[in-house]
């Protein structure tokens, strides 16, 4: 049973819950100590925070990517119509990392030789652009020279063709 000096506190903000216990002067350095440290950071953190789930970023590319039943994800314009090869190899990432969300596939990366089959561009033009996207950290190399698209450059993405800005 709880004394009748002890006193409890819960705080509650944004996701973070925190509680404490005991005499008033600790649980006050607690509580003072806690705002100090974890709030400012809570706070930095989630003004800098980059997360799309599943429904944002089918939503944000609705005008790149339609769905159908059989198919899956297809492309509703010609990748050749893009500005660069970087750009069409980034949403080729994109697309299985798309339907690696969507469970049609086991994983979410790409090879350069599917790159090569579906792209309208030369095999030395892709690697290159396959170099310099992941030097850029919009690629990630797996292994046996697979790619995985990252964080970054869904946002990269996102920024340069979406018609909703990512938060």
């Amino acid at each position: 049973m709880n004394s009748p000096e002890e006193l409890k506190v819960t705080i509650r903000y944004g996701d973070v819950e925190a509680e404490f216990s005991g005499d008033p002067e600790a649980v006050y350095r607690q509580v003072v100590s806690f705002m100090e440290k974890t709030l400012p950071t809570y706070s930095l953190a989630k003004k800098i925070i980059f997360s799309m789930d599943l429904k944002d970023l089918l939503e944000a590319f609705s005008e790149i990517f339609a769905y159908d039943e059989q198919e899956g994800l297809f492309f509703k314009l010609s990748l050749s119509e893009l500005k660069s090869v970087s750009d069409a190899i980034l949403f080729m990432a994109l697309r299985k990392h798309l339907e690696y969300k969507l469970g049609r596939i086991d994983s979410p990366s790409i090879s350069s030789s599917e790159l090569e089959a579906s792209l309208p561009a030369k095999r030395k033009t892709i690697l290159n652009n396959l170099t310099k996207l992941v030097q850029a950290e919009l690629l990630r190399r797996l292994d046996r020279g697979d790619y995985a698209i990252t964080s970054l450059g869904i946002k990269h993405l996102a920024d340069k063709y979406s018609k909703q800005p990512p938060e």
